[in-house]
């Protein structure tokens, strides 16, 4: 009974542990965990992330592996396993999860590009903090944000071109690649932007981050790829003025989603985008 269990134990492992070696976590999400991972035979690090197996993961997974962008983290392969793998630090090895309540239940592990060094959150409480005696519209940072500002509406656009919404732009989830190129991860929530019926009510839904969610996506209203561009907006906000506090980024935010924010000269053009 024992080497039975053990050899069941190998077969469930042997994709990632055998394929797989210098595992180490690299955070957790509502979503999924996501390790940093040396793939063996090609000698190159991944990120591996680990997901619940649904049928929308599915779909989101097969609309994600056509994405090829320079500012969007790359997906490269995904395969199903029976349980998550869980590494624990503390006695360095690792353990498995099974699926509760349902043994049908699969979990994906989806190979990702690596962007280990910081995300754009840390980037801006970084420049907060250094600029905290300075002015705060320091021409430097200003530079440095527009650069970045740019990417990010790069890849959005390629994003919006292939008809997908990603529902939850932040700065946790812009990350600077190995090639110091701004990256646009975790696409948890995105959804395609289609007249089916399904994607309809899916438009509807109250999903995504509420500091960053534009009025039409917290009130349940049907919205579109504009939800994107007005988080975009309020990054490129952060980007550029020195919010110190969250209680500050809240007050801006709660005035941009609550509030009619635009001159009564504004064209109206302008204000539907």
């Amino acid at each position: 009974m024992c080497i039975l269990y053990i050899l069941e134990y190998c077969f469930i492992f042997l994709r990632f542990v055998s394929d797989y070696d210098s595992i180490e976590a690299l955070g957790k999400g509502a979503f999924g965990t996501v390790f940093k991972a040396r793939q063996k035979l090609l000698e190159k690090y991944f990120a591996i992330k680990i997901i619940r197996c649904k049928e929308k993961t599915l779909r989101e997974v097969k609309a994600l592996s056509d994405l090829s962008h320079v500012n969007i983290v790359r997906y490269y392969t995904c395969w199903m396993e029976d349980t998550a793998y869980q590494w624990d630090s503390s006695i360095d090895s690792y353990s498995s999860s099974q699926s509760t309540g349902n043994q049908s239940e699969k979990y994906l592990y989806v190979e990702m590009e690596l962007c280990d060094t910081k995300t754009l959150r840390v980037w801006i409480d970084e420049k907060n903090t250094q600029n905290v005696k300075k002015s705060r519209r320091d021409p430097r940072r200003r530079e440095e944000s527009l650069k970045i500002a740019q990417q990010l509406v790069t890849g959005v656009e390629y994003i919006h071109s292939l008809a997908l919404i990603h529902r939850d732009l932040k700065p946790a989830n812009v990350l600077f690649g190995r090639d110091g190129n701004v990256k646009i991860g975790d696409f948890g929530l995105v959804t395609a932007e289609s007249t089916d019926e399904e994607n309809v009510i899916e438009r509807t839904v109250y999903k995504g981050t509420p500091s960053y969610m534009a009025p039409e996506q917290m009130n349940r209203k049907t919205y579109d790829r504009k939800v994107d561009i007005f988080a975009l907006g309020l990054i490129y906000f952060e980007l550029l003025w020195n919010i110190v506090t969250g209680q500050e980024r809240q007050a801006v935010t709660i005035a941009c989603t609550t509030h009619d924010i635009f001159p009564d000269q504004t064209h109206p053009i302008l204000v539907q985008l």
